[in-house]
């Protein structure tokens, strides 16, 4: 690979870690004006006005044919669209935890906890594509889950200090582990790209949202939120970073490999720790740190772990 579009790569990576530390402090500055169900379905809806044009451009741009193996399952046109619906409400679903979990945990804690996203992940992967782990990997989910507990006890180790917004900020991942593990199989036994991924994705999210709003606080409650300027102007900011970070990592990993990407931007908990601290001003406490240091660390190994046993396996 020439050094040129490694380092592409890595500038990417980069924007990536810059975007996802980022995100929870977008969404904090709404300070509750609007609710979170109306929020969720505008940012999905202006990471869609960004995504659309973004899929048409590309279509028009000649692809190359996707490969043919005969070893890899294949998935019918009826089968594929109906993931594609699964996995889009999915993501709409993680949208409103996401902004929801955010308002009660707080940008600190939520970030940390997003990254219990390998743990979930590996069960999916363990359970539906029966992959094990090795001895060092078990290990690092072992200290990951550990430090989940140590987080949403807020250092005492009580689990009645768990607080329900903790429980929200996990609710998170769990769902992205789901829908990611079916959508890697997907792409691998389709023709679908990873562009129609996510635009269909955004449109199926902001479509579910809409009428999730529309039904929660009625037509006029969501119009009402359309002329407010500052909960617009968030909205925008956050949909345009979030579609920005999706676009970015899908170019990311074309030009580097997944684990050194992913190495990248797992300290996006720290950016956001500091932002809280050096522009919010909230209070971070010990446990926070003492967590986010851990989950961190663990990620990276991981990551890096999983890499080394992929390419000793013949």
């Amino acid at each position: 690979m020439p050094q040129h579009s490694h380092a592409r790569g890595v500038q990417l990576s980069l924007l990536c870690l810059l975007i996802l530390g980022l995100l929870p402090i977008i969404a904090t500055l709404r300070n509750g004006e609007g609710n979170a169900m109306a929020f969720s379905f505008w940012l999905s809806f202006w990471q869609l006005v960004f995504a659309v044009p973004v899929y048409l451009l590309q279509g028009r741009t000649p692809q190359p044919a996707p490969e043919a193996h005969a070893s890899k399952p294949h998935f019918s046109k009826g089968r594929t669209w109906a993931l594609v619906l699964l996995t889009g409400t999915l993501f709409g679903a993680a949208t409103f935890v996401y902004v929801l979990a955010v308002d009660r945990a707080g940008p600190v804690t939520f970030a940390v906890a997003v990254q219990a996203y390998p743990l979930f992940a590996v069960v999916w992967e363990a359970f539906f594509l029966k992959r094990r782990k090795s001895m060092a990997e078990i290990g690092l989910m072992l200290v990951i889950a550990a430090a989940m507990v140590y987080l949403g006890t807020q250092g005492t180790w009580q689990l009645s200090a768990i607080t329900g917004g903790f429980w929200l900020a996990l609710v998170v991942p769990l769902l992205w582990s789901i829908a990611h593990v079916i959508i890697k199989e997907m792409m691998n036994a389709s023709a679908i790209t990873p562009s129609e991924v996510i635009v269909t994705r955004v449109l199926i999210a902001t479509v579910l949202l809409g009428a999730a709003s529309v039904w929660n606080q009625g037509l006029d409650g969501l119009v009402a939120t359309a002329t407010a300027p500052r909960f617009q102007g968030i909205a925008f900011l956050m949909g345009c970073a979030y579609y920005l970070e999706l676009l970015s990592w899908f170019y990311a990993v074309k030009l580097i490999d997944v684990s050194r990407g992913a190495s990248i931007t797992a300290p996006a908990p720290a950016l956001t720790l500091l932002i809280s601290l050096a522009v919010l001003g909230q209070e971070v406490h010990g446990y926070q740190v003492v967590a986010l240091v851990l989950v961190v660390g663990s990620v990276i190994g991981l990551i890096h772990s999983g890499h080394r046993r992929a390419s000793t396996t013949p």
